[in-house]
């Protein structure tokens, strides 16, 4: 690949996920708010319903509330927004042009992760600043968590969009998927408040390996090594979803 080539595909690129976001933030203005504001809205909510308002609740609340953002961003932000491509017949139109796959797929990643890192940073600043939430973790390894969180999800929320013709079974699906996961997976509400039956078997659910690694890198100083197993299934899960959704994905 030459260096001109290199450049073109990276400003196609940087172009594709230009218009995702437009087709999201100017299409549908209330994204916006349900992106940034709801996250906060929910910090305050349960800080102080669950603990007062403490800073030991907050430091839990603040990794927990983005990893549910991880979550969100495959399911409904990857998953449904497929869905909404198919039905509207944009992927069609897409199809047809001389735009290569990999490149529009990479725009959506590109896409969610830039929005997951606006997301994250504000919910790390409010955090710190009104709840005295401190940050402890190397941030390459804080990067490195969140960047595969978010493929192993944007992987599985791909399936959705592969298997799933329309815009409202996308959403019930992703609605079904992602609000009891963010309540049983350790964000919200402590897994070890749950019998010890119960706890153990959701600790084997991928969402809360990932939101409990990025909470122990992000809040604890943990390594990567130390979540060496979940690491791998995590990989795992996203090589599984990539391969569903490769073979199930239709444009039409």
């Amino acid at each position: 690949m030459t260096r001109a080539s290199g450049g073109a595909i990276v400003r196609v690129l940087i172009a594709q996920t230009r218009a995702n976001f437009t087709w999201y933030f100017l299409r549908d203005s209330e994204m916006l708010f349900w992106s940034l504001a709801i996250p906060i809205f929910f910090l305050f909510v349960f800080s102080f319903a669950l603990g007062g308002g403490t800073r030991g609740t907050s430091a839990f609340l603040v990794p927990g509330l983005i990893g549910a953002q991880v979550l969100s961003s495959g399911f409904w932000g990857v998953g449904a927004m497929l869905a909404t491509f198919r039905e509207k017949n944009v992927l069609r139109r897409i199809y047809l042009t001389p735009l290569p796959a990999w490149i529009f797929f990479a725009s959506l990643v590109l896409y969610r992760m830039t929005l997951l890192a606006i997301q994250s940073l504000v919910l790390a600043l409010v955090g710190g600043f009104v709840f005295h939430v401190h940050v402890v973790g190397n941030p390459v390894e804080i990067a490195a968590i969140l960047v595969l969180g978010a493929a192993t999800f944007v992987s599985l929320g791909t399936v959705i969009g592969a298997v799933v013709r329309s815009t409202e079974s996308a959403n019930n699906i992703a609605s079904i998927l992602t609000v009891p996961l963010s309540f049983l997976s350790d964000a919200y509400i402590p897994i070890d408040r749950f019998p010890h039956p119960v706890s153990a078997v959701l600790r084997l659910l991928p969402s809360t390996q990932f939101i409990d690694a990025f909470r122990g890198i992000a809040m604890h100083g943990d390594s990567l090594a130390h979540y060496g197993g979940w690491i791998a299934l995590l990989c795992v899960w996203a090589v599984v979803g990539t391969g569903v959704s490769t073979r199930y994905f239709r444009w039409v």
